[in-house]
């Protein structure tokens, strides 16, 4: 597979982010970063599905919140085919990532409203029946894949049911006019119609691929994910209420908590995204992304951009979102301080994004206000992020802690008894931490996770005699 010719790629991708102008609508670089991210996101929320699958692989929950989450690691990695240049030989590959991608995408719809099969309300008592709840792993995606074969079959194809892919090239030597802009060179998949590109001199050379929007498919599956996604979200908070009164159901009740959490942000943040992205094209109408500095409607176009982008990053926060609390709903009780480490690992990834769009909103607010102020905008972001990283980092680990409260394994839950006991006259003895000790390593819990177990319950013990 041939690469194009634009020119080292470190200069290239500095030349396209800071370069980004909304204005005229050259956003590659807000593109090459949503693909960077996008690849980062799926990474982790693999590395999150493998874990789970892991700590219990023969069990059902476990093999459908597996499948849950590859799913949508397939999903949020939706511009994946623009991180690098790539030539025309790769548009086969773009379409058959896309029809995994709407797979995904029934797959995610069916999934969403299954979870009620693990933590039922009364009226979805049926759910959770061994003959039903054990089968939904592999159930639901031989479901989604007959009926997306049933959609190209009725529409005669791929490219009337989920549209084609363009290459516009930029890349190749160009004779520019006057204006400084000439004719992109565009390759299509089979079947798609013919339109137009326009290649810029200062921002030449690049490439980048445009997928199309097929049929009323594209539509749908970019509302009923956010639909089912509020489905679940009032089902989990019934059946959290639910087990939450009944005795002997606690950890069943916090696990429905963490799934109602993880769907009310998908819910809120992608259907807010959804919803600038349908009046956007209900005032406008749909733009072709291929020639968009030709638009000359700046305004609509700055607002298409804005909510597009949104849009974009709002897969991959909300994907992320999820996959941090349906592991934690799954694995808080089975592996060793795995609740910790998400929620570490949940806090460094709130400050790294919202610190990421802060800096260029920033920039590009500045940009548009002075000639060349990006980096004014740049510093008044970063400095108080530097200066404040402290109280911030600590606001942010207290979001983290109330979202995904403190959890322990069984092992941990019979070291903290032997701790309790030990410190029932708030005095540690030597036969004692001898004792306590022996119990650790015969637990298994690592030095460092004692520690951590022990000042845990310090702390409440203070708190308590507050």
């Amino acid at each position: 597979m041939t690469m194009p010719d634009v020119g080292p790629l470190a200069s290239y991708y500095w030349r396209t982010i800071s370069g980004t102008d909304l204005s005229i609508g050259w956003t590659m670089g807000l593109t090459h970063v949503i693909s960077l991210l996008g690849v980062i996101t799926s990474l982790a929320l693999l590395f999150l599905a493998m874990l789970i699958i892991r700590a219990r692989p023969k069990a059902a929950e476990n093999r459908f919140m597996c499948i849950l989450l590859l799913a949508e690691s397939w999903r949020v990695l939706a511009q994946w085919y623009n991180l690098i240049p790539l030539g025309p030989e790769a548009i086969p590959f773009i379409q058959y990532y896309r029809v995994g991608w709407y797979f995904c995408g029934i797959l995610c719809i069916f999934l969403y409203l299954s979870t009620v099969a693990f933590y039922p309300t009364k009226r979805t008592e049926f759910m959770s029946k061994d003959a039903i709840k054990n089968k939904l792993w592999w159930i639901l995606p031989v479901i989604s894949a007959v009926i997306l074969g049933l959609l190209i079959a009725s529409n005669g194809g791929l490219q009337g049911t989920i549209g084609g892919t363009m290459l516009v090239d930029c890349s190749t030597p160009m004779d520019f006019d006057a204006e400084g802009n000439a004719p992109a060179v565009l390759t299509y998949s089979p079947g798609m119609e013919e339109t137009t590109g326009t290649c810029n001199v200062d921002l030449s050379p690049y490439v980048y691929f445009v997928p199309e929007a097929g049929s009323g498919l594209s539509t749908l599956l970019l509302i009923l994910p956010v639909f089912s996604a509020t489905i679940a979200m009032f089902m989990m908070r019934g059946a959290w209420k639910r087990l939450r009164d009944e005795e002997g159901r606690e950890n069943e009740a916090n696990e429905a908590r963490s799934l109602y959490i993880g769907f009310t942000g998908k819910a809120t943040i992608k259907g807010m995204a959804v919803i600038s992205i349908i009046a956007t094209t209900v005032m406008f109408g749909r733009f072709n992304l291929a020639d968009m500095s030709s638009i000359e409607n700046i305004d609509q176009l700055v607002i298409y951009l804005y909510c597009l982008y949104a849009f974009l990053f709002s897969i991959l926060l909300t994907g992320m979102f999820e996959g941090f609390m349906f592991t934690y709903a799954i694995l808080k009780n089975d592996i060793l301080g795995i609740d910790e480490k998400l929620r570490k690992a949940f806090s460094a990834a709130i400050f790294a994004g919202v610190g990421g769009i802060s800096l260029l909103l920033a920039t590009e607010m500045m940009e548009g206000l002075i000639p060349g102020g990006g980096l004014v905008g740049g510093v008044i972001i970063g400095a108080p992020l530097v200066v404040l990283r402290k109280p911030i980092f600590v606001a942010i680990n207290n979001f983290s802690s109330m979202l995904m409260p403190e959890a322990f394994t069984k092992t941990e839950l019979s070291y903290i008894e032997a701790y309790e006991i030990a410190m029932e006259d708030r005095i540690i003895t030597d036969e004692e931490r001898k004792f306590l000790k022996l119990q650790a390593k015969t637990l298994g819990l690592d030095d460092e996770r004692v520690r951590y177990i022990e000042s845990w319950y310090d702390g409440n013990l203070e708190e308590e005699e507050e």
